[in-house]
């Protein structure tokens, strides 16, 4: 039986797009700029799935493989599983292509997404072309079913003989999780690009599932919080630097969620010599000087921070109490240690007025981030903030199609639409277009890498940025 399923074949797949879909980690999103990295879910997935299945990846959008090409391969192949991605923002173009799969083939079809995650009977139920919905990606139930064992299944809700299961409640004590190695090296990691990545290749690594955080806004605290054993990720870490690999991408939501577990993480990085070079996400009230030393050490370069906005109020209503202060004091540290910096700020908050992003657009410049990212507003499914909205305006419910790059899909009830994503076209230019902001990225062209990484990024604003009455609003800001 167990070689059996070991020959089944297994497809985990990115699908193509008609833009740069970023899926991963239930988050719904597209990039205008080229940078674009391996999706986490689906490197843990090749973890748990290698000892029993023949794998096989297809990052269609960071390989360029387009739909027609990438049907006949599925069929030819004859997959016993596809295992995809998916988004909110990316909905009907993979949904499409999942019903021509099935179609012309009996491939089991598993999604991994934050929409289908978030009410999985509704989904296994309205299409027949999905056969099953995971859940929890870091658990092990997809092996049993896709070894055709009874369910219910870990992490995983699913069709069996026209019925729907469930996924199973586990207790779970608090030892952390690990899973096997994963199968970098059969992701085509040559194909990603990141501005603040010093080495390419480069891949990613889990140290945390989830985010133990509440923020009203974000749907990322609903999937709960797990830590990963530290001498799980050492082991991946090590195979990752035998692979030649010493950049590495930590997508976790907050790297210092667990300021002892990371600290213990860097320590034992430093005990192992493994030498490498990597970034990270994290919050402001959760990092001091004697972790940031200790990341640096480590082999940190680059530190991500989620800001949001300046204003204190509404972010002490959206459950994210953080002060401005701490916001300084940790770019400072950074600063302090050569530690590049990244803030992401969000555009059109509900209940925020058209003065006060303004203000957040300024924070951003007076904390210099080596990068800035505006997105807007957009009400993800599984946030309270959707729940909150929904219960205010029951047109919501039908918003299924959004991306955080992209024109806003809702007002913020003070804002329109258009205003919105004029504030947000504003910010880009006001940001990137100092020339004190131009300049310090002159001075840091000391490679061919960095020059690229540059020319990119400025690509990308120009791109990216939307003209409409921007010049109205500078004038107005002055």
């Amino acid at each position: 039986m167990l070689y059996y399923a070991k020959m089944k074949k297994i497809l985990l797949l990115n699908p193509p797009g008609s833009r740069k879909f970023l899926r991963d980690q239930y988050c719904s999103s597209a990039t205008k700029a080229d940078y674009y990295w391996p999706a986490v879910d689906l490197l843990v997935l090749s973890g748990i799935l290698s000892e029993h299945f023949e794998l096989e990846v297809c990052d269609a959008i960071a390989e360029a493989v387009d739909e027609k090409t990438l049907i006949e391969k599925i069929i030819s192949s004859s997959y016993y599983a596809l295992i995809s991605l998916s988004s909110s923002a990316s909905m009907d173009e993979d949904f499409a292509l999942f019903k021509a799969i099935k179609a012309r083939s009996k491939t089991i079809i598993v999604i991994n997404a934050g929409f289908t995650r978030d009410n999985s009977k509704k989904y296994l139920k309205q299409h027949d072309f999905i056969d099953a919905v995971i859940i929890d990606y870091i658990k092990f139930g997809i092996v049993d079913y896709l070894r055709e064992k009874p369910g219910p299944y870990q992490g995983l809700c699913a069709k069996a003989n026209k019925q729907i299961i469930e996924q199973c409640d586990v207790l779970e004590l608090n030892t952390g999780f690990s899973y096997p190695v994963p199968r970098h090296e059969l992701f085509a990691l040559d194909k990603y690009y990141l501005p603040q990545a010093r080495k390419r290749p480069f891949t990613c690594c889990l140290i945390s599932y989830g985010c133990k955080y509440g923020c009203t806004y974000c749907s990322s605290g609903s999937i709960g919080f797990k830590l990963r054993n530290i001498d799980n990720i050492i082991l991946e870490l090590k195979a990752i630097k035998a692979l030649g690999i010493s950049e590495v991408h930590f997508p976790d939501f907050t790297f210092t969620a667990d300021q002892e577990h990371a600290r213990k993480l860097c320590q034992a990085m430093l005990d192992a010599d493994l030498r490498l070079s990597w970034d990270c996400l994290t919050r402001v009230d959760c990092f001091d000087i004697d972790t940031a030393i200790l990341m640096k050490k480590a082999g940190a370069h680059t530190i991500q921070f989620g800001i949001e906005t300046q204003n204190e109020q509404l972010l002490k209503k959206m459950a994210k109490p953080i002060s401005n202060q701490q916001v300084r004091r940790c770019f400072l540290i950074c600063k302090q240690l050569a530690l590049e910096t990244i803030g992401f700020f969000i555009i059109g908050l509900p209940g925020e007025d058209a003065q006060s992003i303004k203000k957040s657009i300024n924070f951003a410049c007076e904390l210099n981030c080596d990068y800035a990212a505006f997105s807007v507003y957009v009400p993800d499914y599984g946030s309270l903030l959707r729940k909150q909205l929904e219960a205010m305006d029951p047109l919501i419910s039908s918003i299924k199609n959004f991306d955080r790059t992209m024109y806003p899909v809702i007002d913020n009830q003070i804002l329109s639409r258009q205003e919105i994503w004029q504030l947000r076209d504003y910010a880009l230019k006001k940001f990137y277009l100092r020339p004190k902001y131009i300049w310090q990225q002159i001075k840091k062209l000391n490679s061919l890498e960095k020059i690229k990484a540059i020319c990119k990024m400025g690509y990308s604003v120009i791109k990216g940025a939307n003209s409409l009455k921007v010049s109205k609003i500078l004038k107005e800001s002055k």
